[in-house]
């Protein structure tokens, strides 16, 4: 075969498996391995059970290779046995991966240092961990810190030795060239395209596969940054041609596919008797692994970027894996973003950020220049600081903020009463977070407590600072603050206004009885409620509710973030995304003064309440007024129905002109609801059909059913 044939070979798998992979299906050897493991190092400290259980597991662990693998990186997912799915069900009523001390800390949900990891490569970080152990020795260290640095050590011989074993393995097999690459990787850092490749889906495996405890998943980062000089010396030293780069990038891409199941985790709790993979089978069935595309550059060679084009011409549809993490800067590649609005408009997975507010948003919190031009996205949508950590969450959905207000609402005689309150309620929220905070991160360095992750091998600070990232490793300690669902919030706030200060229709007390039974008893003030200003129908008067709470919950976090000398001292994440906690959140609650009855689904990341805002164009132009240069990620889901209209300079044209008002992110489904009612009664005739839900993609007819409603019930937009 040659390599053109082998990549097509590999991408038609991976699609052929996202849609008929068995439910069955489980990662039957990861969890006889892991028990194992377990068996071994229970008594232990938690690092050295971690750095035995990995290089034991790695030592161990089957390396299937297949005719057409031009990268290597497979492992054992079978339809488990009678007899293997009973020895399952035992180990999985022994072992709790959130609890196991191997396990319970690898959660990935971040973006791993891949330079260094592609760069420095696993023998050096051997020579720097041993160098390191023996001055901890000498200096007398904690055993904390001992501990840290051994189990450290003991993973990266375990990957090495993994590394080493599938070279052999492919050497039996007859594929010299993997062979090669594998015994490159076993004697320093790459120094090819295709070992950078090699040596990147080496760790991302390892440590979704092996490591991880429930939806682990990471991010592979800024490819088309960190392996362009590769890229560049291969095509200069005739190692490579750029068809031959697109294939591995293919082979590539379908890999990072391979660890998925079947269905989608999100809204799978809607039904109960939902058939779909599951954690236990397979605890990365629906995890999402992103590429981050375009973007500036410290370098300051982004719209020059050859490999950002290459990258972006080889986003197969097809695929749920990768998702693809897309730049916009304000001076874009007009040849990048034609490839990437067609992408999009053929349904691709590939999510949209906007440079111009995303780095400002990290500058304004303190993060230095060269680290903020770095941000990146992990799955599914949350940002990451070059070298930051999150350390702990506050706040939550802006609707139960302004519920708790108008619970007093005998005390509250005008709309400039419920501002006032609720910037007292969110600093009362935040203050004791901060505070905290404050303690373990700005005073003497944190003891460490010798815990360790698969994570922490792989990011910067760790291994120099001999403590784990949340320990002080990190140089960006983070908080999230969570400022969710203003869809909602701002339609209850601009109901009060209209209904009860403006047109004086009722009482607030009368109008906040009204929701305790739902608005049974008043459905005069349920239609009047409705009547209100919406958000996202680029109406003046709701805009500026909108951009009031936002900005007044924003200048409560700098204002609490600020020490008593005018220096922020607390880094914050501002989060507007909630996944799909509207749902839930929403079933938990009452009805609220918008005129949302009991159960509802409360307003969906930065979408408007269902219902509200047909015309996409009326939907961007109030969104866009929201102060994205203080919040760090939001999700804005837009469902376009395909046909002509739809096409790819429209795409573009609604990027550029959203952005260029200010927003901050975007993602498209193409789709409509005629074609997701046919798909639900006969699903086997549109087993391609994916959409976007909160951070990844989802293949519509393996979702369950209410979850299916639910995105049905998202607004088409015209």
């Amino acid at each position: 075969m040659t390599n053109q044939q082998k990549a097509m070979a590999s991408v038609a798998a991976s699609i052929k498996m996202l849609r008929e992979k068995p439910v069955e299906s489980a990662l039957v050897e990861r969890y006889f391995l892991l028990y194992e493991a377990w068996e071994m190092v229970k008594d232990l400290p938690q690092p050295l059970q971690l750095g035995n259980a990995m290089y034991h597991i790695l030592s161990k662990a089957s390396l299937p290779i297949l005719e057409y693998d031009l990268l290597l990186g497979r492992f054992d997912d079978h339809v488990p046995t009678p007899e293997e799915q009973a020895q399952l069900e035992k180990i999985w009523s022994e072992i709790n991966l959130y609890e196991n001390p191997i396990t319970r800390h690898n959660f990935g949900h971040t973006t791993l240092d891949w330079s260094g990891v592609v760069f420095e490569g696993i023998p050096a970080r051997i020579q720097k961990c041993e160098e390191k152990i023996r001055l901890a020795k000498e200096s007398g260290e904690d055993k904390n810190v001992l501990n840290f640095l051994e189990g450290m050590c003991l993973i990266y011989k375990g990957i090495l030795r993994y590394i080493e074993r599938y070279g052999e393995q492919a050497k039996r097999a007859g594929m010299e060239d993997c062979a090669a690459v594998c015994q490159a990787l076993t004697e320093g850092g790459a120094k090819t395209f295709r070992e950078a490749l090699q040596m990147i889906l080496f760790v991302y495996n390892i440590h979704l596969i092996y490591s991880g405890a429930g939806v682990d998943c990471v991010s592979v980062g800024r490819l088309d940054n960190v392996l362009l000089p590769l890229y560049l010396t291969d095509l200069k030293e005739g190692r490579l041609t750029r068809e031959e780069t697109g294939y591995l990038i293919d082979d590539f891409s379908a890999k990072m596919s391979l660890h998925l199941g079947r269905g989608e985790h999100q809204m799978a709790y809607l039904n109960e008797d939902y058939y779909h993979t599951g954690w236990d089978r397979n605890h990365v069935f629906d995890s999402p692994g992103y590429i981050v595309l375009g973007g500036y550059s410290n370098g300051g060679d982004h719209c020059e970027n050859p490999l950002t084009l290459l990258f972006a011409e080889h986003i197969h549809p097809g695929l749920k894996n990768p998702v693809y993490i897309c730049r916009h800067t304000r001076d874009r590649s007009d040849a990048l973003w034609d490839i990437l609005s067609e992408k999009i408009r053929s349904n691709a997975s590939i999510l949209i950020y906007n440079d111009e507010t995303m780095i400002p948003a990290q500058r304004h919190i303190g993060v230095e220049a060269q680290d903020a031009v770095n941000y990146g996205i992990h799955p599914c949508n949350w940002p990451d600081i070059d070298g930051g950590e999150v350390v702990d969450m506050v706040g939550g959905p802006i609707p139960h903020l302004i519920n708790r207000v108008l619970e007093e609402h005998a005390k509250i005689g005008s709309m400039e009463d419920i501002y006032r309150m609720m910037a007292e309620q969110f600093r009362k929220e935040l203050a004791p977070c901060f505070a905290t905070y404050r303690k373990k991160y700005r005073g003497a360095l944190l003891p460490s407590d010798g815990r360790l992750t698969m994570t922490d091998c792989f990011l910067k600070g760790p291994l120099e600072k001999m403590r784990s990232m949340d320990l002080g490793g990190a140089k960006y300690p983070a908080v999230y603050v969570l400022v969710r669902n203003i869809g909602t919030a701002t339609d209850m706030l601009c109901a009060v206004e209209q209904v009860v200060y403006e047109k004086g229709q009722c009482t607030l007390s009368e109008l906040v009885g009204a929701t305790e039974d739902n608005f049974e008893s008043r459905p005069d003030l349920l239609a009047a409620c409705k009547q209100a200003p919406k958000y996202g129908t680029d109406n003046p008067k709701a805009d500026a509710v909108m951009k009031r709470i936002m900005n007044l919950l924003l200048d409560v976090t700098d204002e609490e973030a600020t020490n008593s000398d005018g220096v922020r001292d607390v880094v914050t994440l501002n989060i507007a995304l909630n996944d799909s906690n509207h749902l839930a959140d929403g079933k938990e609650m009452g009805a609220t003064v918008d005129g949302r009855r009991a159960g509802e689904p409360l307003s969906e990341n930065l979408a408007p309440s269902v219902g509200s805002a047909p015309a996409v164009t009326s939907l961007l132009n109030s969104v866009a007024k929201l102060p994205f240069d203080r919040i760090h990620s939001g999700v804005l889901n837009v469902k376009l129905c395909p046909g002509e209209k739809t096409d790819a300079t429209l795409i573009k044209q609604l990027i550029d002109t959203y952005f260029g008002e200010g927003g901050m992110q975007l993602q498209f489904s193409i789709t409509d609801n005629e074609t997701l009612r046919r798909a639900q009664q006969t699903p086997e005739q549109y087993r391609d059909l994916l959409v976007r839900i909160t951070g990844y993609s989802a293949v519509f007819v393996d979702m369950s059913k209410d979850g299916q409603e639910e995105f049905i019930r998202r607004e088409e937009t015209k």
